[in-house]
């Protein structure tokens, strides 16, 4: 059975999601963090995509995080310019289709340093249900989010 990790913003208010594809989801957020520009951002925006960057290359099994806390500070300013990556990153996402197919994921794999954390995908991840857990992320920091024990399920 694959391992989950717990994602929050708020006190006991975050999500339970399979690490796997958080990595796949994580991957799109790197991207649009790379689309917008990292060049002149404060140290807590580097800061997030690092932790962002860091999940998706697979350093984090087992024990996962995103300081959102730390780096935002629940600063609205803050969480606005990173609700703008989400953003951006659902609007990459949903560029794939429907779904990402197991060649793909595959695929994605290669950025990983660690051959023992890469994964064999088999069957495809539906588009739908990554979007959903970016949403999820951006009612978190519009502190929209109530819920503290949500699992994400994913449809394979």
């Amino acid at each position: 059975m694959p391992s989950t990790t717990y994602i929050s913003y708020e006190e006991n208010k975050g999500f339970w999601i399979g690490e796997f594809d958080f990595e796949t989801i994580s991957a799109f957020i790197v991207n649009a963090f790379e689309q917008i520009g990292l060049k002149d951002k404060p140290e807590w925006y580097l800061g997030i995509y690092e932790d962002f960057d860091e999940i998706m290359k697979g350093h984090l099994q087992k024990v996962m995080f995103v300081l959102f806390d730390d780096y935002l500070a629940f600063i609205p300013e803050r969480e606005s310019e990173i609700i703008e990556v989400f953003e951006l990153a659902k609007n990459l996402i949903q560029d794939e289709g429907e779904k990402l197919l197991p060649e793909k994921l595959n695929k994605m794999q290669d950025i990983k340093d660690w051959p023992q954390t890469q994964v064999e995908w088999i069957g495809p991840l539906y588009t739908d249900n990554m979007i959903h857990v970016v949403d999820i992320m951006i009612k978190m920091l519009k502190k929209e989010w109530n819920d503290g024990d949500y699992k994400v399920e994913f449809e394979y």
